[in-house]
């Protein structure tokens, strides 16, 4: 068969599943004696996975109303079905509806060992190639159901359903193992409390319990995220809460634990804030703390999708590094182009975070979800159903490709099966235990971690047009941290603007910029950052008031250059840094922008070079600014008279004007006799009239005797002409 053919093969065949699995809840009980029966308990069934012509050993306890010694003649009946090959085959022998029976064998009640008082023990002999009396005969490898019936005189007493796992001998084809992992995190909010802690109380405390519980039962790889914040303030709190991070950083050294934020940071409402870069700064910070704690490193290639995420969201989770989202089919089945509950979890489906980026995604099973939140009080049991029905998923994996005769060649360790809560939250301990214990020893079942599995694990391909699956995510979620960043940039500037005047060792600054940094968590309520920001821009004005800045006042400047003292008062009990500020548009103030320190309680003067530029009484602006620029007041206009330019400058000045006028009295006179002198040559005897001005004589040559060739008494002439 070839693999589109194969495909399509599987997918009619999922579909199919799918379809009957939903009627599963009207099958009726094909055997109502039993029905009506007592259960038999199961204590124990060791192995779970027997080998061929092996023997399985069951602990049974017996209900209380009945009385073993009073049924000499009882016997135990062990009956073998044949096996079941996919989910749908096991949920209808779960439903009372059994197939064809294989083999069976008696045991006199009274002749079983009793454990206990109200318990029997049975052991059952398999065989292969030979069927006798005293032994049940499994031919094949495959998933048996078991019936285990306590009758009196053929009278059903109590029953039991069970499944043996019958493995594959030496000479018979081997399983190929199904990879199996789990998905887990705690659901503890983090809140910062009045006194900007981590609150950690009885509900904290019970929680991480459970997780220290889980972490220490449990025998398979568990993929878990747990906040940083929470499991320091935990540490801190008390000797009980030392005593449980001691359990936690042990029982998370041997997982594998998922990468978070420091505080509390949703990543859509990150991203669409503009925010990549602090949600990148604490996802570092996060993953540096959990390194200190775990001593050991995060994983930062997967990320859970327990709630809403964004495009925005995911393409930021993606280029910090996240190769696999882990989600739920509640969540699933709710996004953009999703193919429900037709889909096979079994297979990695492609996230679109932006378009044509994708992220493979791996989504819990179905089946598990509502059974691992669940207590149980027959954790054997629970434990056995779970199990099969993790074998039976792989053997439908197996059957899903089919040689030319008719065998199964599907290979499950293409596939991963994600187990874990509806909300990936933490299951109940008894029945994880049971489960976990089981998982971990059977063959054909492989415990690995999330990282693993995403890059092992196949993408789910659908017939034509459709291909690889592919879902999309949506353009917002509801929520915005927008008001809480412009908060952030407000206090920010003033802090950065505030701390500048402080000494260099005060550790205000610090503090300052610390809360500031928490506030776009979502472990702090609105009313808290409007408490926290009034706080803080209270503490600003307490030291930009500090400094008094002096009324407006006139002053006189009697030279070129002079020496203004500024008095400034600091009435704190801190030194304060203050940068002066003056400008006008008639003088100079050659040192620019004055930095000075303000002793505390006390008048500090700020000695201020000026040199003028004129005289006259005109403005002055003082203004008192801190280090960073900001104004610390309003500016004072102060009034300036100048009187510098005297004495000399006048001398200087009046010089220079007569040397002006000197000049212009000396042209004057000049232009009068060249207008004189001109006028009189044209009248000259000599020049007969003419004017001089290209001249030329009877041949037409130039007269070569001009005004040049006069003498100044004869140009000066009166005589008439001739």
């Amino acid at each position: 068969m070839t693999r589109p053919s194969r495909i399509a093969a599987r997918v009619v065949a999922a579909v199919a599943w799918l379809g009957a699995s939903l009627l599963v809840v009207d099958f009726p009980h094909a055997r109502p004696v039993a029905a009506a029966a007592s259960r038999l308990g199961l204590v124990s069934q060791t192995p779970y996975g027997a080998p061929a012509d092996g023997a399985v050993t069951f602990v049974l306890s017996v209900p209380g109303n009945i009385d073993l010694a009073a049924l000499p003649d009882a016997t135990v009946v062990v009956t073998a079905y044949r096996p079941v090959a996919t989910r749908l085959d096991l949920d209808k022998v779960r439903a009372g509806t059994l197939p064809r029976i294989v083999d069976g064998v008696d045991f006199p009640a009274a002749a079983l060992p009793r454990p206990a008082a109200d318990q029997i023990g049975v052991v059952v002999t398999l065989e292969t190639s030979t069927r006798s009396t005293g032994a049940l005969q499994l031919a094949s490898p495959g998933l048996y159901p078991v019936l285990v019936e306590l009758q009196d005189n053929g009278t059903v007493l109590a029953e039991l359903l069970t499944f043996v796992h019958r493995l594959p001998a030496a000479d018979e084809p081997q399983e190929v193992a199904l990879p199996v992992a789990v998905a887990m995190t705690t659901t503890s909010t983090v809140v910062i409390d009045d006194d900007n802690e981590v609150v950690v109380d009885s509900t904290i405390m019970k929680e991480f319990g459970l997780l220290a519980d889980l972490l220490e039962a449990s025998t398979v790889p568990i993929s878990v995220r747990v906040p940083p914040a929470l499991l320091f303030a935990i540490a801190q709190h008390g000797a009980a809460g030392a005593a449980l991070a001691d359990r936690l950083a042990t029982g998370l050294a041997r997982n594998e634990v998922l990468s978070s934020p420091r505080l509390p940071l949703d990543a859509s409402q990150a991203a669409a804030a503009g925010q990549q870069s602090l949600y990148t700064q604490w996802l570092r910070d996060g993953e540096d703390d959990l390194t200190t704690f775990i001593s050991n490193l995060s994983v930062g290639t997967v990320a859970f999708m327990d709630g809403p995420l964004t495009g925005a969201g995911g393409t930021m989770l993606r280029d910090l590094g996240a190769r696999l989202i882990v989600t739920t089919p509640k969540i699933f089945d709710a996004l953009p182009d999703t193919t429900g509950i037709y889909t096979d979890f079994s297979q990695l489906v492609n996230i679109e975070v932006s378009p044509g980026v994708n992220v493979d995604a791996t989504v819990t099973d179905r089946r598990f979800a509502t059974l691992l939140e669940r207590r149980t009080t027959t954790p054997a049991l629970t434990a056995v159903y779970a199990v099969t029905d993790l074998l039976a998923y792989r053997q439908e994996m197996v059957d899903a490709d089919l040689d030319d005769e008719g065998n199964g060649v599907g290979d499950p360790s293409e596939h991963g099966v994600t187990l874990g809560t509806t909300d990936l939250s933490l299951p109940q301990i008894d029945t994880y235990r049971a489960i976990a214990s089981l998982l971990a020893e059977t063959p054909g079942l492989q415990p690995t971690t999330l990282e693993r599995l995403g890059i092992r694990t196949e993408h789910l391909v659908l017939p034509a047009p459709i291909g690889e699956v592919t879902v999309g995510l949506p353009s917002e979620v509801d929520g915005s941290i927008d008001d809480r960043i412009a908060v952030v940039s407000s206090l920010s500037d003033a802090a950065q603007s505030t701390g500048s005047m402080l000494p260099v060792d005060d550790e205000r600054a610090a503090e300052w910029q610390q809360v500031i940094d928490r506030l776009p968590t979502s472990a702090l309520s609105d009313d808290r950052v409007d408490a926290l920001a009034t706080d803080l821009i209270q503490q600003f004005g307490a030291i930009r008031n500090s400094v008094e800045v002096p009324a407006g006042f006139s002053f006189t400047l009697t030279g070129r250059t002079t020496t203004l003292p500024i008095k400034l008062y600091n009435s704190s009990d801190t030194p304060l840094t203050v940068r002066v500020h003056m400008s006008s548009s008639k003088l100079l103030f050659p040192d620019g922008d004055l930095v000075q320190e303000l002793q505390p309680l006390s008048f500090t003067e700020v000695p201020i070079k000026i040199e003028a530029r004129t005289n006259g009484s005109f403005p002055v602006t003082l203004t008192v600014l801190t280090p960073t620029g900001d104004e610390l007041a309003p500016p004072v206009t102060l009034s300036a008279s100048v009187n510098a330019l005297s004495g000399f400058g006048n001398l200087v000045t009046g010089a220079f004007l007569l040397v002006v006028l000197t000049w212009w009295v000396r042209h004057v006179r000049q232009n009068r006799r060249s207008r004189a002198t001109a006028s009189a040559a044209v009248r000259h005897p000599v020049r007969n009239g003419k004017a001089n001005d290209n001249a030329t004589g009877d041949d037409g040559t130039r007269d070569p005797m001009g005004d040049a060739a006069l003498s100044p008494d004869a140009a000066t002439s009166t005589l008439p002409p001739l």
